[in-house]
């Protein structure tokens, strides 16, 4: 009897210390599952999602980098197609020029090789003309002195005096007017002198157009060559910003795992201590249906 009195007083005792006991046991756990656990769940999805807001900024800075490198580099490229297109337009203008150029010194050339010939012709011609026309005159004069010294002779020697005379004057006649020919053709290859001067003008001119175009080609050549060197600068810094892009994804992508893998620890460890005060409330359970 005794021994049931001293259990039931032990039980007694016992109910009324537990819940002391068990309030302790409850903050030791909950601070032992803190300390292991510094974050709460809210604090670790709080940093989860910082952790994402921070990566879709970052992939949204890298994109807009990109898109503004891929329309730098379209601009590029159609600067350059431009450039390519003038570079063709001019290589055409430079042969056509060329070709111009050779066919306007190949007609000078043949027009003053004629002219020369044509010059010296007429200068033999002319000279020709003079000693003939000296001569015709000089005949004219002696028959003219023939008959003025024969005038008492008989008259068919005087009319056939008359008639070398006439004949001489004639020729004479003649003469004149081929050496009036002579002139007029004279002008004419003066005229064709002044256009082949105006020919070697216009040569000078497309020489000078050539000049210039091969100048000017010259430059948008180097133009394009430098056009060219920024645009592989350009498809570098591209390259390199994907580069960074995915060392900066693979880093987050391991931060957000460990993130992950921090915060399904700490729920593992919440739920055991939710276990552990699970199995404490039934022990507590437990002891109040024996003490009842």
């Amino acid at each position: 009897m005794y021994f049931a009195l001293g259990f039931l007083v032990a039980g007694l005792f016992a109910l009324m210390f537990l819940p002391a006991f068990w309030r302790r046991a409850l903050r030791l756990s909950m601070r032992r599952l803190q300390m292991l656990a510094p974050m709460s769940m809210e604090e670790v999805v709080a940093e989860r999602d910082l952790l994402r807001a921070e990566f879709a900024v970052r992939e949204r800075r890298l994109e807009q980098a990109m898109e503004a490198t891929q329309a730098a580099r379209a601009h590029d490229l159609a600067t350059v197609g431009r450039h390519v297109a003038r570079i063709a337009e001019l290589e055409t203008q430079l042969n056509r020029a060329e070709a111009d150029n050779r066919d306007m010194n190949m007609r000078t050339n043949e027009a003053e090789k004629v002219l020369g010939e044509r010059t010296e012709l007429l200068n033999a011609t002319e000279r020709a003309l003079h000693e003939m026309t000296d001569r015709a005159e000089g005949r004219v004069a002696q028959l003219r002195l023939i008959r003025s010294e024969t005038a008492a002779q008989d008259e068919g020697a005087g009319a056939q005096l008359d008639g070398f005379v006439a004949a001489y004057e004639a020729r004479v006649a003649a003469l004149h007017q081929h050496n009036s020919e002579m002139q007029r053709e004279l002008q004419v290859l003066r005229d064709e002198h002044a256009r082949a001067a105006q020919s070697g003008a216009r040569a000078t001119e497309l020489e000078d157009l050539l000049t210039r175009i091969s100048g000017e080609l010259a430059a948008t050549r180097t133009l394009g060559e430098t056009l060219a060197a920024e645009l592989d600068s350009a498809r570098a810094q591209l390259k390199a910003a994907e580069e960074r892009q995915k060392s900066d994804g693979d880093q987050l992508e391991g931060a957000l795992r460990v993130a992950r893998a921090e915060a399904n620890d700490a729920a593992g460890k919440l739920e055991s201590a939710r276990a552990d005060n699970a199995m404490l409330q039934g022990a507590v359970e437990a002891l109040r249906a024996e003490r009842a």
